[in-house]
């Protein structure tokens, strides 16, 4: 389906049949969410159905790139090296991408009758998850967390859990997990935290959360010294009558 008078973008507009040669769209929203990683490359998807003619792209008020038709292209800083444009699609894609990459981009050309723009959210790669348990009242409290060095959009990180004890059902979107003490504790659940893009995963047992019970080897110590007492007691009876005849 082709029309000059509107272009099709995915998560930005809701076009209708077409009817004389012309698209009905409804905007959806001001700028199509897009996710990068740190040192990982993303691609804007201008999904043009038409040629185009001249491009400019441009990050908040900055250039990124310019291409006029007939003319080379032009590459500003930071991003010479980093980039490459598709001249027919005007897809954009950024290579070795930074936190500082991080703004609302912009897709302008005379061949569209709107301009187009992406929100770029670049995450750290994720750490592990760290996993601290307590004992309270007959229950292990799991608490899985980000380590707090992490600050990359910390927001918009989720958590979820395998636990493959029945009760666990309870909580399995959150970040603390409660386990029944009377559950087979020597099962092993997993903690996953994600975001839009990555994920990672740190696995406990629980029986490591429940301190070890001392108290029957502290009543096996304490009897074998009074049985040894009794045993000396007997015998010195014994052989003092033994004298005695």
């Amino acid at each position: 389906m082709e029309s000059s008078k509107c272009l099709l973008q995915l998560g930005r507009q809701r076009c209708g049949e077409a009817k004389n040669d012309v698209i009905s769209c409804e905007q959806l929203s001001s700028a199509q969410s897009v996710f990068g990683v740190v040192n990982k490359s993303v691609t804007f998807l201008t999904a043009s159905s038409t040629p185009i003619k001249d491009i400019l792209w441009k990050k908040g008020k900055d250039k990124v790139v310019e291409k006029e038709e007939n003319l080379d292209e032009s590459v500003y800083p930071p991003f010479r090296e980093r980039i490459l444009l598709n001249i027919v699609t005007g897809d954009l894609t950024i290579f070795n991408l930074s936190s500082s990459d991080e703004d609302e981009y912009e897709f302008e050309s005379t061949s569209i009758k709107d301009s187009i723009k992406f929100s770029l959210t670049v995450f750290e790669p994720l750490p592990s998850p760290t996993l601290n348990c307590t004992l309270i009242n007959e229950t292990v409290i799991v608490q899985c967390g980000i380590p707090e060095v992490y600050s990359s959009h910390r927001d918009l990180i989720t958590y979820s859990w395998y636990c493959p004890l029945a009760g666990c059902e309870d909580g399995l979107e959150s970040s603390i997990l409660h386990v029944k003490k009377e559950n087979d504790l020597s099962q092993e659940i997993q903690c996953t935290i994600s975001n839009a893009l990555l994920n990672s995963t740190s696995s406990l047992v629980l029986r490591t959360c429940v301190p070890a019970d001392h108290s029957r080897h502290r009543y096996v110590l304490l009897a074998v010294p009074l049985l040894v007492i009794v045993l000396i007691v007997v015998f010195l009876g014994a052989f003092q009558r033994w004298r005695a005849e």
